[in-house]
């Protein structure tokens, strides 16, 4: 069940937000897609504004990021160069990102993807290898970061776009438990693809064991995944209807049920769930009322049936739903 939602904060009204993280100090990291800047706030200090913590080189946007894993306030950040209008995405960075307090941040540059197509979703599986969704090339790639070098993980039917009036195919990545989850915005579906962590080769991190699974296809303009702990619960969201959705799964027959859980969110772009206290928290990212020749102004909602405003925002959503740590 959804409480009622708490506006965190308003970012600048005039931009686009899409990664998301939370940092071991409580505070909140987003990354901007239509400037290069990464920002930090408090989430539990309403009056506290949005911090400019850097503006990155070689890029006009930051498409994602993700915490590292074995690492303390530490990031991979995805960097490009981003045409919105055209919906046109090249010269793929991935820079790691070291968080020191009040200190500057300390930015490493770990590769160019040059053979990648549209790189979009980004998540670390071991303390050295990243997933990468890419978008145009219908896969899920192995990125090794003390080498630089990529492998596909996963190229599937089910990543493809839908069709060819579409930009966005794959798109957002999970990790839990035995299973990279991932999402089909184009197609409107939500899949996972079983995987075991290869240690015989840490250059590969992780390898498949089974085909790609369909959990459901009517998730339309999917973007952002959540993915409880015990995997029965999926969140996800329509940046162009507004709609958050909850996806129960069966454990013992896969079988999933929808349920539109919340509506009159402008543009959701990233969906964040976190555990406080043995609690989950779930945090909405929307990139609010932005004009782009693509989206259909007529067919999205507005933020005036939620709160008086016209800005980009974060959203927390408590849920009653408790999950014990494995």
């Amino acid at each position: 069940m959804i409480e009622d939602p708490i506006l965190v904060t308003q970012l600048p009204s005039d931009a686009w937000f899409e990664g998301f993280a939370l940092r071991p100090n409580g505070h909140i990291l987003v990354s901007r897609l239509d400037q290069p800047e990464l920002y930090t706030l408090d989430a539990e200090n309403p009056d506290a504004q949005p911090e400019l913590l850097h503006t990155f080189p070689d890029a006009n946007g930051l498409i994602n990021l993700c915490p590292l894993l074995g690492c303390e306030d530490e990031y991979a950040v995805l960097s490009g160069i981003v045409d919105l209008g055209n919906v046109k995405f090249e010269n793929f960075i991935i820079w790691r990102v070291k968080l020191h307090g009040s200190d500057p941040p300390e930015l490493t540059q770990l590769a160019k993807l040059e053979s990648s197509g549209f790189c979009i979703g980004i998540m670390a599986a071991t303390e050295r290898t990243l997933l990468i969704a890419d978008s145009q090339k219908h896969c899920i790639w192995r990125f090794d970061m003390p080498t630089g070098k990529t492998s596909v993980l996963v190229a599937d039917e089910t990543m493809k776009i839908a069709s060819t009036d579409d930009f966005f195919g794959l798109n957002r990545l999970r990790m839990v438990g035995n299973y990279v989850w991932f999402t089909n915005t184009s197609a409107g579906i939500l899949c996972r693809v079983p995987i075991e962590l290869d240690k015989d080769d840490p250059v590969t991190g992780v390898r498949t064991t089974g085909p790609v699974e369909t959990i459901t296809d009517d998730l339309p303009h999917c973007d952002g995944l959540a993915v409880t702990k015990d995997q029965e619960v999926v969140y996800s969201a329509s940046y162009m209807n507004g709609w958050l959705w909850k996806v129960n799964i069966d454990p013992e027959t896969g079988e999933a049920k929808t349920d539109v859980v919340m509506e009159n969110l402008v543009s959701p772009t990233a969906v964040e769930l976190v555990y406080v206290d043995g609690k989950p928290k779930l945090f909405i990212v929307c990139c609010g009322e932005i004009d782009l020749g693509w989206i259909n102004a007529d067919d999205r909602t507005s933020w005036s049936d939620l709160a008086q405003i016209n800005a980009s925002v974060t959203v927390t959503v408590t849920t009653e739903e408790v999950v014990e740590a494995a």
